[in-house]
C-alpha cells in the first residue's frame, strides 16, 4: 500500500478561521483568532490521520500572475480585513513552529503549488490527499489523488466530480472557462450559465471543440440553443481568458522532495516558545512533539 501525502491550503482555513471564530488577542493586543483557528484546524487534522507526509501552502500576497493576465482578478473582494492584515505572517510561522513543511511563493496562489506537489508525488509513487474547500482542484484528480473538505469531513475523488458539478474532473476548467466564477471574478462567457455550460460539455467535451463545432451548437435539441452560438461567439476571448485564469500550475519547479515532507512533530521548545509569545498555548498542548 503506497504511503499518502497531505496536502494543505493553508490559506482556505486562514480565511475560514477568522470568519468563525469569536475576536481574540496576543498579549501585546495583536488580533489572533485566525492564527488559533487555523491552528485548532490543524492540530485536529494531526491528531485524526496522523500524516507521515505533509505539506501545507499558503498565499503569498494578493498580486500573483492572474493579475498581470486580468488585473481584475478577485478584485470583487475588497481588501481584506484590518484586524486580519497582522495575521497572515503568523499563520506560516505557526505551520513552520508545528513542525510542517510550509511552502508559499510570490505571485503564485497556494493552489498552483499544491497542484504541482501533488502530481510530481503521484508520479514518486505516492497516494496524495489535498486538504481544501476550494472546487478549483477538482480539475487535476485523477486516481492515487482526492480531496479532503476538512470542515465538512468529505473525501471525494476523480469519479465524483460528475456527481459535484456535472461534468470529469479533466472538464472542470473548461467548465469555469464557460459559466465562470464570482468568487475569483472571473467572467465566463455572458449569458453562458452552470446549466448551459454542462451541456454543451456533455455534446462537445471541451472548449476547443465547441467553438471549433459553433455551427452545430445552434441546433441541439435543447431550450435556449439557439442563442449560445451568439453568446459564445460575443464571449470567445472572455471564454479562452477565463480558461487561463481557472487553470491551476502544475508543472512549478519546487525545490521540495518527498523526505522534506516527512511528519515527525513539532520541535517543543520552537513551539512553545511561539505559543507562548503569541497566547496559542491552547493549540500548542494538542500538537505531537517529535522525540527528544
Amino acid at each position: 500500500m503506497p504511503e499518502t501525502a497531505w496536502l494543505i491550503d493553508g490559506s482556505a482555513y486562514v480565511f475560514r478561521s477568522y470568519y468563525s471564530m469569536r475576536a481574540m488577542e496576543a498579549p501585546d493586543g495583536t488580533p489572533i483568532q485566525a492564527v488559533f483557528g487555523l491552528g485548532m484546524t490543524l492540530q485536529r487534522l494531526l491528531r485524526d490521520h496522523e500524516p507521515r507526509y505533509l505539506a501545507v501552502a499558503f498565499d503569498a500576497g494578493r498580486v500573483t500572475f492572474r493579475n498581470e493576465i486580468y488585473p481584475l482578478y478577485k478584485a470583487n473582494r475588497g481588501e481584506p480585513p484590518d484586524d486580519l492584515v497582522p495575521q497572515f505572517p503568523l499563520c506560516p510561522r505557526l505551520t513552520r513552529a508545528m513542525g510542517m513543511h510550509t511552502l508559499l511563493q510570490k505571485g503564485l496562489e497556494a493552489d498552483d503549488i499544491l497542484a504541482s506537489l501533488a502530481l510530481r508525488l503521484l508520479e514518486e509513487g505516492l497516494q496524495v490527499v489535498i486538504v481544501t474547500q476550494d472546487k478549483d482542484l477538482s480539475q487535476i484528480l485523477r486516481p492515487g489523488l482526492r480531496i479532503f473538505d476538512l470542515a465538512r469531513g468529505i473525501h471525494y475523488g476523480h469519479r465524483d466530480v460528475p456527481d459535484r458539478l456535472g461534468v470529469r474532473a479533466r472538464q472542470v476548467v473548461d467548465l469555469l472557462a464557460l459559466m465562470g466564477d464570482a468568487s475569483d471574478n472571473i467572467p465566463g462567457v455572458r449569458g453562458i450559465g452552470k446549466k448551459s455550460a454542462v451541456a454543451l460539455l456533455e455534446r462537445f467535451d471541451d472548449l476547443d471543440a465547441i467553438y471549433r463545432n459553433l455551427e452545430r451548437v445552434e441546433k441541439l435539441p435543447l431550450r435556449g440553443a439557439k442563442g449560445w452560438r451568439r453568446k459564445l461567439e460575443a464571449g470567445r476571448e472572455n471564454a479562452y481568458l477565463s480558461r487561463r485564469l481557472a487553470t491551476v500550475e502544475t508543472a512549478l519547479p519546487l525545490e521540495v522532495g518527498v523526505d522534506d515532507l516527512r511528519y515527525e512533530g513539532a520541535h517543543p521548545r520552537r513551539l512553545d516558545a511561539f505559543a507562548r509569545r503569541w497566547g496559542l498555548q491552547a493549540v500548542a498542548a494538542r500538537v505531537p512533539r517529535r522525540p527528544g
